[in-house]
Order: structure tokens, then sequence, then C-alpha cells
């Protein structure tokens, strides 16, 4: 089994392949408003460079989001097209899951942010469990005075967070608020393949008919429908 993972929910975008529980390449960069015309060439140059063929692939993993509206409905369209076309398997995830696995051996509750513009943020708190985050909270559209009611104690605040933000989430918590290393913070779609690779082993895949991007600025939240292989 070899699986693709796509994400395209902020500026920052990212492909990996993953196979045999491992991360066989990986690219992740600032794409901008660029997805449309960047991320399959970085899909096909992947493929030359892992030595595979799109031919060779089981499943596509796609970042659901919260982020950019834009950005989610590339990455999806294109996932949903490469699905549809070789008949493979689909797996949302979503984009604050990817987040807070990246950062499950921290030890420290974890609270994923994703901006959502308008002073909003996406957010979700999950705690480390049996080598695993398990998610306490609903996936949340609130500010950043909000996020600073709903932490616990010692909280690690991981994202593509901004300089501006991180000192107001500072200012906000003091000490009790502590963020990754700037190399560490880079969100990898690796990750985002491992978490989807679980799924598929577990012989979980989800219906591209249904499947939509989950916005969260949006009232109405998209829901992931799974279907058992």
């Amino acid at each position: 089994m070899v699986l693709l993972a796509i994400d395209t929910s902020t500026d920052l975008s990212g492909v990996a392949f993953y196979a045999k529980d491992a991360v066989l390449g990986e690219c992740t960069w600032h794409s901008g408003r660029h997805h449309t015309s960047q991320v399959l060439a970085q899909v096909d140059l992947l493929l030359k460079h892992t030595g595979y063929h799109k031919h060779e692939l089981t499943a596509v993993a796609v970042a659901l989001g919260p982020g950019s509206w834009s950005g989610l409905r590339v990455g999806m369209s294109i996932a949903k097209g490469m699905v549809l076309a070789q008949s493979l398997k689909l797996i949302g995830v979503s984009t604050l899951d990817a987040l807070a696995y990246q950062y499950q051996s921290s030890g420290l509750p974890t609270y994923p942010i994703i901006r959502l513009g308008r002073d909003r943020f996406a957010c979700a708190l999950f705690l480390p469990n049996e080598g695993q985050q398990r998610r306490l909270s609903e996936y949340r559209n609130i500010s950043l005075a909000e996020i600073g009611k709903n932490v616990p104690d010692e909280t690690l605040f991981c994202g593509d967070i901004e300089p501006d933000v991180k000192q107001q989430i500072q200012r906000i918590l003091g000490k009790k608020a502590h963020f990754p290393g700037t190399t560490a913070s880079l969100r990898r779609t690796g990750y985002l393949a491992a978490c989807a690779w679980q799924r598929l082993l577990d012989g979980q895949h989800d219906n591209p008919a249904t499947l939509e991007p989950m916005y969260l600025a949006d009232p109405v939240r998209a829901k992931v429908t799974s279907q058992t292989s």
C-alpha cells in the first residue's frame, strides 16, 4: 500500500508519500495562493524522487482544514480527482488533528491553532493519552482572548503561529503558554500521512461524494462520513 497526503490548508502547502509505516518522501513550501499550479507539480516531482508511479497508489489523504477557503477547495479537488480517476481510497484528516499528532510526545496539553481571519482562530484542545492525542473539545472558531479562558495551566500552542499572535498569547497566559522552536513549528504533511495511514490500516476511508472541507468560518460545519472497506 502507498498513500499520498496533500495539505493546502494555508499558504504553507505540503505533499508526502507514505508506505510501510514510514515517510517515503515529503515536501513543504510556502505556496501563497498558487496551490492550483504548484501542488500537482510537486506530486510529480516527489514521485520521480521516490521512484514510485501514480498507478501504485492505494489511497489519497487530504487535509480537511480549518484553513483557507480557496486553499482547501484546491486540495480537496485534487484529491478527489485522483481518487475518482484511479479508483483509490480517500481519507480526510482534520488539519488540527494532524498538528496535534505532530506534538504527541510533548507531554503537555496541546492547542493547535490556525488563523481564520478578522482576529478569529480555529482551535481545539488535545491531551496526550497512551501515546496518542485525545481531543477534549470541539473544533472552535474563537478569539485569542477566548483561547486564554479555555486552556489548562501548562499548554503547548502549535500551528502557523505568527510572531504577533505568539506575543498576544504570552501576554494573556504568561508562563503557562509553551511554543515549539522555529524549526519544529513547521507544519509537516508527513504527520497528516501518518494519521491517514492508521485509518487505512483500520479499513476506514471516506466517501468522495460527501467529504467536504471544514471551514469553521461558516455556520454549517462539514461532516466526515466514514466507510469500512
